[in-house]
Formats: structure tokens, sequence, C-alpha cells
């Protein structure tokens, strides 16, 4: 490649690399045609499992170039495309490199590409296993790739196949970790992760809330208190898990740390009333019904939805719903700020 088109490759190898969502993705492969030579760049990604299902990769997808009824024929007739149906080849490939022009003119398939005008294609594929195959495409309308284009879809290939797969794990964290997220918050706790020098990371909706009740002006921004900072730094070596535990009249804060990745320690906050709740102090101070009252009063309690459930003879789904209803009414995001409503009146 000449100077320039090494400049040009490198920048946009740059861009790939600081991909972190499909929007960004999406952005950076504007700037793949003009390298390869090509009018449109899309992708299409075939997932197994039971019965085969075929998809338009949105990220990496032009849709002004390739509208829905292309792109229907093209899902409908997958299967005959040299490329995307053979097993997986790091190498750049073309339906060329395997069916004559005539050939390919015979197939089902051809139909979404008239229809589109495109003559030329290269294929790379981006990821495969046994779930799904991922293969991204570039095309041209006026003529076929030479060995020039070829080559430079090469060069960029392994950088196209990092940021699809670091964008796909990165999708698959993010599911995790709402998952997680909401696994804790329906058991009435909150995660912090924070530094070895006390400085907080990351954490959930309902954090900064419960630090604040229990900490008051004693929390900097952006900070554990102090307290809990140094228990953290004392608890490092322990055999195992501690808790860290404060208690005010009828109410305790359990903290526990929960793990340590590096110099980051992640903590697990839940508060708990000692003493029980009155349902009809609660329906009466708040926007509740009773029987919402009684669903909030072992919330504030800390309870799961299953432990409430069983207490009220009622079944998870519908504590759920009344889960639900209460946040709305006390105009609250998640269960953690609901029992902080509610420690707050005890």
């Amino acid at each position: 490649m000449a100077a320039a088109e090494v400049r040009a490759a490198f920048a946009f190898a740059a861009d790939l690399a600081a991909c972190r969502r499909a929007v960004d993705l999406e952005a950076a492969l504007q700037g793949l045609p003009s390298l390869a030579g090509a009018e449109y760049v899309g992708a299409g990604e075939l997932r197994r499992g039971g019965e085969e299902a075929i998809a338009v990769l949105p990220q990496v997808t032009q849709p002004y170039a390739f509208d829905a009824e292309a792109l229907a024929d093209w899902a409908a007739h997958h299967h005959q495309h040299p490329v995307f149906a053979r097993r997986p080849d790091a190498r750049v490939l073309s339906y060329s490199d395997f069916l004559s022009a005539r050939e390919w003119r015979k197939l089902g398939i051809y139909s979404a590409y008239r229809r589109l005008g495109l003559r030329g294609e290269l294929s790379v594929h981006l990821a495969w296993d046994e779930r799904r195959t991922a293969v991204l495409t570039v095309h041209r309308v006026d003529r076929t790739f030479g060995e020039r284009e070829r080559e430079r879809l090469e060069t960029l290939a392994p950088h196209l196949r990092a940021a699809y797969v670091r964008l796909e794990r990165g999708q698959e964290a993010e599911r995790w970790r709402a998952a997680l997220e909401s696994g804790l918050e329906s058991a009435g706790a909150s995660v912090v992760m924070a530094s070895a020098d006390g400085s907080i990371v990351a954490a959930d909706a309902g954090t900064a809330e419960v630090l604040r009740r229990w900490f008051g002006g004693r929390v900097g921004p952006g900070r554990l208190p102090a307290e809990l900072a140094a228990w953290v730094e004392e608890s490092r070596g322990a055999a195992s898990a501690p808790r860290f535990v404060r208690a005010v009249a009828d109410r305790r804060l359990e903290v526990r740390l929960a793990s340590t990745v590096g110099a980051e320690r992640l903590l697990v906050l839940r508060e708990r009333r000692t003493g029980p709740f009155d349902p009809a102090e609660l329906s009466a101070a708040l926007p509740v019904t009773r029987r919402q009252a009684e669903v909030l009063a072992l919330l504030g309690e800390g309870r799961s939805d299953a432990e409430i459930a069983h207490l009220l003879g009622i079944s998870v789904r519908t504590v759920g719903h009344h889960v639900e209803h209460i946040l709305a009414r006390l105009e609250v995001s998640n269960r953690t700020a609901a029992a902080g409503v509610v420690n707050a009146l005890a």
C-alpha cells in the first residue's frame, strides 16, 4: 500500500480499537468503504440452535443501501451464499472465488444483489463458533474487486474481528451486570466497587443514598466514608469474608467484602431493621395501600421477594407487581431506595 493508504489504515484501526458501543462501531465503519474501494458495507449473522435464524447486524449495516425487501430476500436465500454458508475461513473471500458469473445469476440470492445493483463483493468472517457465524461484506455497484482491494481488506481484517468480538463481549458483560444488579436489588442490597484508596469506581443507583443515610456529611463525593474505607483496608488479608456492621436504634447496616479484584474491592451493602415495621403506620404515612404497606414493611427489613411471598402467603410474581406499584407511588427507582424511605420513618 502507498504511504497515504497505510496512514489511513492505521487511523481506521485506531478507531476500531476505541469502539466500546454499537454506535461507535457503526461510526467507525463509515470509513471502511473508502479504504476498501467500496460503496457499501454490511454484515449478516447466522445464529444456530434449534431452527436457524438469520439476522442483519444493525450496528454495521448501512440502512440507506439495504432496504427491508432486499434484506428479507437475502435472508431467505443466505444458505446459497458460497462464503457465508461455508466453513469459516480467515481469508478475505468473494463469491466469485467459487462461482462463475453465470452460476451466480442462477441463484435465488442473486435477486437481492440485482435489486441493489451490486456487482462486486468481498467478505470477512468476523466470528464463528457452534452458536453463530458473523460475516462482514463490502460491496461495489459498477465493477468487481481486484487483488489490491482484497489485500487492503486482508490488512484490516484482524482489527475488524477484534472490534466485533470486543463489542460482543462488552454487550454480554453489560447483560450480566444488569442481571446481577437486578438480583441484588431484588434482595434489598446495593453494591459498590472501590479502589484501594477508598475512591468509588462504580456503584449501583441505591449506594449513594445508603451511604448518606448512615454516614451523613462524612461522605465525600466519589469516595467511601473514611471509617468504611479503613475497614476495607484492614480486611484485605482476612482469611474469610469479613463483615462491617453499624447499628442505630432498631436498624443496622451490614457491609460485606464480597471479593477483591486486583486493587479493587467489591462491597455489598444491606440495610436491616432489627424490629418489625407496622404496616398500619406505613400506610398512614406513605401513599400506599394496606397490602402494599405489608410488602413494604418486609422490604424495609431487607427481605427478598421469595421471603416476602412466603411470609404473606402470596406468589413471588404478585410480590413483584406490588413492588412495581410501591416504587411508582413512592417515586423511587429501586427497592433499595424504597427500603430507605421506610427506614427514614423509623
